[in-house]
């Protein structure tokens, strides 16, 4: 029997993930997954894999593998070169990965994280429930330079869409990200309007647990002692300092400083994307557009987080 095989031949930031670590966040775990979902699932959709199936997200540098079987791949995501050997490949639809030849994906030029699904599915360690790769407990798989994964089944080109290219998202600075009231809009009456009149630039230290934010402080808000509780993703909290993080899909899942908004799902996916240094300017929207949005842009996947 064909065993299907992939070797990565050379991968600095790239780790395994799926959906995401439902179900244990009483226990102070998680969801995580990947940090663009919406580029993820639609990864997988090109393969016809199911959409929770495993994929590849890379970080900013790259990577490149090669396969011992013909097979259908699709990469979204960030921009970036792409090539197969010496072949210029196209993102956001079904392309064949030759036995043999090389997958080489370059620096990210626009957006982050870039996203590799293939067909059959990769045969990750499942750690409660879930592939996703999280740092803080270190679960999951960091992939590392001559690292062998394996797929599930050799994979066949039933069930695969062409291409996206319709539905391809536009990555770039300067990002406009949409905000709906958070927890604590009486804490910032006074300092709401210059928030979102402010520009913003990406911190270098930011990653899955949040997007940490430089610019003006805000300003003339009240701080009262709040006790730890617990956040959901894409709020975005704002330090004593004056300075605000956007918690992403590996925040810890309670914390203590006050919240002036919170990312909606629609544009949580693309802030995720932002590069440092990249300018983010903050608009308002309410909880009813935001899930309007979000539902439209959604409606053809047939699963959603």
């Amino acid at each position: 029997m064909t065993t299907a095989q992939i070797t990565i031949n050379s991968a600095k930031l790239a780790n395994i993930q799926d959906s995401g670590r439902y179900g244990f966040e009483q226990y102070g775990i998680s969801a995580n997954g990947a940090i663009d979902m919406y580029a993820y699932l639609k990864a997988n959709e090109l393969v016809g894999n199911d959409n929770a199936e495993p994929a590849i997200e890379i970080t900013a540098f790259g990577l490149s593998l090669t396969s011992t079987v013909d097979v259908p791949i699709a990469i979204t995501g960030a921009e970036a070169d792409l090539k197969i050997d010496h072949r210029i490949v196209k993102p956001w639809q079904t392309i064949i990965l030759p036995a043999g030849k090389e997958l080489t994906i370059g620096t990210m030029k626009k957006g982050l994280r870039a996203y590799v699904a293939f067909a059959g599915g990769i045969d990750a360690k499942s750690t409660l429930e879930s592939t996703s790769r999280d740092t803080i407990l270190d679960l999951g798989t960091k992939l590392t330079d001559g690292m062998t994964l394996k797929l599930k089944h050799v994979p066949t080109k039933t069930n695969m869409k062409t291409t996206y290219l319709e539905d391809r998202p536009s990555y770039g600075s300067p990002w406009h990200i949409r905000v709906c009231d958070g927890p604590d809009t009486e804490i910032f009456t006074k300092s709401t309007e210059q928030f979102f009149k402010n520009t913003y630039r990406v911190s270098p230290v930011s990653n899955h647990v949040g997007i940490r934010l430089s610019g003006p402080a805000v300003e003339n808000f009240k701080t009262p002692e709040i006790l730890s509780r617990g956040v959901g993703v894409g709020s975005i909290e704002i330090f004593p300092t004056g300075q605000a993080v956007v918690l992403h899909r590996g925040r810890t899942v309670t914390a203590g400083y006050p919240i002036i908004g919170v990312v909606p799902l629609i544009d949580l996916d693309m802030i995720g994307q932002a590069r440092p240094g990249d300018e983010i300017h903050f608009e308002h929207i309410s909880i009813e557009e935001a899930r309007n949005l979000y539902k439209k842009r959604f409606n053809k996947l047939p699963y959603r987080r």
